[in-house]
């Protein structure tokens, strides 16, 4: 809890799914509207990371993905729950996880996990006909004819 202009506020992280049906204007309205309301609310925004649109674990509203929005910022405890109540009856907004602390990214992006696992695999093993003469002539007689 760090101390601002004679109040005390908390650092929270925003993770919220925005309905797919809106277009990229009406999600980028969406998301201004999230922040809007950090602002006015005497908050401070820290970042905001659009994740774009991802497949949701389970329909939602008999909807199978959305567009994740994860924002970071600072607002007062007292306020927190406005905008939890403001997230709860907004249509636009699927789902919402408000957390307090910045939680730090701990492991590795997909991508590099997946390269890392290619690396640990090693080099293809080789064929069985490389291995074995007689089955490699074979293989090429049967390939001559």
């Amino acid at each position: 809890m760090s101390k601002v202009s004679g109040g005390y506020v908390n650092e929270y992280e925003l993770v919220s799914i925005i309905h797919p049906r809106l277009n990229a204007d009406e999600t980028t309205a969406a998301i201004a509207t999230v922040e809007g309301q950090i602002v006015s609310n005497s908050g401070e925004l820290l970042s905001t990371d659009v994740w774009g649109r991802r497949r949701l674990a389970y329909p939602i509203n008999h909807l199978l993905e959305g567009t994740y929005v994860l924002m970071t910022f600072r607002l007062a405890p007292d306020k927190a729950p406005v905008l939890e109540a403001l997230l709860r009856i907004s249509e636009q907004v699927l789902r919402h996880l408000l957390v307090r602390g910045i939680i730090p990214f701990q492991g590795h992006d997909r991508r590099d996990r997946d390269r890392d696992d290619r690396d640990e695999r090693g080099p293809m093993a080789s064929a069985p006909s490389d291995a074995d003469p007689e089955m490699a002539e074979a293989e090429a007689a049967v390939a001559a004819e």
